[in-house]
């Protein structure tokens, strides 16, 4: 009984790991001399506000109308307004996409086993029966950076980063992945 608890736990344990990894993590940096209690409207930069950061894949030319849409409907829920000129706009946004192969390298002594039992083995002041265990990973990074400017002092003010490990369910619902970071990103704007 003791084991089924034991496992248990431990499917819990990597359950709850796993829900973690899952989400954004987002970090902000703004000008803490700003003030930003006047914002009521926003524009895009430009009419093709996407930069591409560092990748190595081709980018989905999909991605730069699902990110505004996001980023106009999650701003319209905080009570900004979209205007179309940015000189009508209090302030302005670009955004970049970005994403890196990483690979994961974990090694590890492993012991010996031997008739039913793994224990390291001694043998003259020396320790014999290890080997070593590796575990290599690769994995894609996806990143979204979002970029506030004052329109009337043509300057950057605001600046919000997410950052995921990407999974094929986050490519098969694009959309829902890109929500994600718009959300996890705006959580901190405007700056509290």
């Amino acid at each position: 009984m003791t084991t089924r608890m034991n496992l248990l736990g431990m499917v819990l344990v990597c359950a709850a790991l796993a829900a973690c990894a899952s989400t954004f993590k987002a970090t902000y940096d703004h000008d803490a001399g700003h003030d930003f209690t006047n914002y009521q409207t926003f524009a895009w930069i430009s009419k093709n506000p996407m930069q591409v950061g560092a990748t190595n894949r081709i980018p989905n030319p999909m991605l730069e109308p699902r990110i505004m849409s996001a980023l106009e409907e999650a701003l319209g829920a905080k009570g900004y307004q979209w205007v179309k000129k940015a000189e009508d706009a209090d302030f302005v946004m670009s955004f970049t996409v970005g994403s890196r192969e990483e690979i994961k390298i974990d090694s590890y002594p492993s012991t010996y086993a031997g008739y039913g039992a793994a224990y390291p083995r001694r043998w003259g002041g020396a320790y014999y029966g290890y080997g070593t265990e590796t575990n290599v990973r690769q994995y894609t990074k996806g990143m979204l950076a979002v970029d506030v400017f004052d329109v009337k002092e043509r300057r950057p003010v605001w600046h919000g980063v997410a950052e995921k490990t990407i999974n094929e369910a986050d490519r098969e619902d694009a959309e829902g992945t890109i929500k994600a970071a718009v959300d996890a990103i705006l959580a901190g704007f405007p700056p509290s």
